[in-house]
């Protein structure tokens, strides 16, 4: 590779580190607050709420401790204000009366994919500007991205 090629390249690395790892993730950020404060919430007790719809199993507050590196005192307020707003239920584990799971409320789920709605709609018209194999290209690198997220987060907490 060229140094012209390397420094083109470099630049594009740049550049697509600054629009997602500071433009994206703060409008990212932003949107996320802007739909929480309309369903009540803040920002963390939705992305907790997310955790919890997304999970193939119920979790408990220790579950959310792990996966969010809050600490057992700022779970208990989330998972106290979520409960509250009727957007989970706590349901005592038959095995075990102390653990207590979080279970999302279907009735309330709704009000939280309207909100999305259109943003999915945005999303939709956007990708009409691409081809399969842009699409294939585009997930691909949000896979990884995400889970260099994933590691980068662990990292922070050590």
């Amino acid at each position: 590779m060229s140094s012209g090629t390397t420094r083109d390249r470099d630049g594009r690395v740049a550049q697509l580190s600054q629009r997602i790892g500071r433009e994206l993730a703060t409008k990212t950020v932003m949107f996320h607050h802007g739909l929480a404060a309309r369903l009540g919430l803040s920002a963390t007790d939705l992305k907790c709420l997310d955790l919890l719809r997304d999970s193939h199993t119920p979790l408990t507050a220790s579950n959310l401790v792990a996966l969010t590196g809050l600490t057992g005192g700022a779970i208990t307020g989330v998972a106290d204000r979520l409960e509250a707003a009727g957007f989970v239920a706590r349901i005592r584990d038959p095995h075990d009366r102390r653990r207590w799971e979080l279970r999302p409320i279907a009735t309330r789920q709704g009000e939280i994919l309207a909100l999305f709605a259109p943003l999915a709609e945005a999303m939709t018209e956007l990708t009409d500007d691409y081809n399969d194999h842009d699409l294939d290209v585009v997930i691909d690198f949000l896979t990884k991205l995400t889970a260099v997220m994933d590691e980068q987060t662990l990292q922070l907490r050590n």
